[in-house]
């Protein structure tokens, strides 16, 4: 039985089984996240056989740029199913592992691998963020928005005007909770852009991004950064009530150790300056 053991969010998952475990690991960014054998937070067992259970399909979406058609749902024993159509399966029963069936499209196993550590995780306190998160001397500033809102755009002009300053993850960082400690760290998912870096950092504070004509930004209230972090979370944990229960938990630690902003930006220099400034007043 193939085998590799990774380090993801601080956490250390095992892939086993066959073949996909070949195909898993020359996935781009993969190799990054390798690690000698640990105390196991996370046990994947790929090429499983996944019994097509009757579910309460709870959430439906599409991957692969619209090319695949998924469904998440619970079995009558509480178990989660993801449904890749014909591309495959996955099965995860809390207290136990996450079974993935055999694939052969890297693109859907590439998800379905994020979708495990999002599953699990949850229950972790270690969840994956859609973000886009820059490091400057020693501290991580995450930009959150909706697409097209200008994530990348900003961690860019932080790159371009600030000294000192390099891209975590242009994607899907981790948020993880260890005590009282909030950390971002680099995750092997990183969207079109390759940047797959084993680090973690301290968070000095999250941006809620959006276009506006002049530069402006703001701390949010406890609810307001609720509703600015929740959008960024994985979208089918708010369908399911036991998961959403953790969700609101995670996202209440993390507001309550990291300070929380909205940010109306244009594409220049002055936005990244501004928020700088902000975040950053000993810099």
């Amino acid at each position: 039985m193939a085998q590799a053991t990774l380090s993801i969010g601080g956490h250390t998952v095992i892939l086993s089984g066959g073949s996909s475990v070949d195909m898993a690991m020359s996935l781009p960014g993969m190799k990054v996240f390798e690690c000698a054998e640990a105390e196991v937070s996370m046990q994947w067992h790929l090429d499983s056989v996944i019994a097509a259970m009757e579910c309460r399909w709870i959430h439906e979406f599409d991957v692969s740029d619209g090319a695949v058609h998924c469904r998440f749902g619970v079995d009558a024993q509480g178990g989660y199913h993801y449904d890749f159509g014909s591309c495959g399966r996955l099965h995860y029963m809390e207290g136990d592992g996450v079974y993935i069936s055999p694939m052969s499209n890297a693109s859907v196993m590439r998800f379905a691998l994020w979708t495990a550590f999002a599953m699990m995780g949850m229950a972790v306190g270690a969840v994956p963020v859609h973000s886009s998160v820059v490091v400057c001397e020693g501290k991580a500033v995450m930009c959150l928005g909706e697409s097209g809102t200008g994530k990348s755009t900003h961690t860019r002009l932080w790159l371009e005007n600030i000294d000192h300053t390099h891209l975590l993850n242009d994607d899907s960082p981790i948020i993880a909770i260890h005590g009282d400690k909030v950390r971002v760290y680099g995750s092997p998912w990183s969207g079109k852009t390759h940047c797959y870096r084993q680090e973690s950092f301290p968070i000095a504070g999250l941006l809620r991004l959006e276009q506006r004509k002049e530069n402006t930004i703001r701390r949010l209230r406890v609810l307001e950064a609720f509703a600015a972090l929740q959008p960024s979370c994985p979208p089918s944990m708010a369908k399911d009530e036991h998961c959403l229960d953790l969700l609101v938990q995670f996202i209440s630690n993390v507001i309550e150790h990291v300070p929380v902003y909205r940010m109306g930006c244009l594409p220049n220099a002055e936005a990244a300056q501004l928020s700088h400034e902000t975040l950053m007043p000993w810099k």
